[in-house]
């Protein structure tokens, strides 16, 4: 068994993209025609080629009638809250959320492995892909589907289980 840090979270959206279109009914190409993207996307998407924009699964997930968040992250359900998801607002959550720890852009851009100009970029209303995207929310300490389309909580609960304290834990008194 390796340790170490989990995958990240939008590993497994290949998987997700696949359950939720068969469970449609609609094939590869049908989906992307009908959110406007090249018929191949999705087919790569599922196959693991390519990695997409949060612009493109949020269109995705619209066109699916699912939450952008559980499909790119699988954080919350797949059922979408009412709105289509979009990226409206994720530069100025990701600002909000920069300066609330006291980082700089170039600061910020180091912890995501990010050069200092396309950090800018994507925190001036650039797209990116959802594992930079990934890497900021993880710096960051916020959900990433919180930062890319504003659902779900800011902050997701920890994964970790809390160990039972035994008495051999506790400091001896006395």
């Amino acid at each position: 068994m390796v340790r170490g840090s989990p995958n990240p979270l939008h590993f497994g959206l290949p998987a997700r993209l696949r359950k939720a279109r068969k469970l449609s009914g609609m094939k590869p190409a049908a989906l992307a025609l009908r959110v406007g993207r090249d018929s191949e996307v999705v087919a790569n998407i599922e196959a693991n080629e390519r990695i997409p924009t949060v612009g493109t699964v949020a269109r995705l997930a619209s066109g699916l009638q699912i939450s952008a968040g559980w499909l790119g992250f699988g954080v919350g359900e797949p059922v979408s809250q009412g709105a289509a998801s979009s990226t409206d607002g994720m530069s100025t959550r990701l600002a909000a959320a920069r300066a609330a720890h006291g980082l700089t852009k170039a600061a910020l851009a180091r912890l995501a492995d990010l050069s200092p100009s396309a950090f800018a970029k994507i925190e001036n209303g650039g797209q990116t892909g959802v594992d930079v995207l990934a890497a900021l929310a993880k710096a960051l300490g916020v959900s990433p589907a919180w930062l890319a389309y504003g659902e779900g909580p800011q902050v997701l609960p920890s994964r970790r289980r809390a160990r039972a304290v035994t008495a051999a834990d506790a400091p001896a008194l006395g």
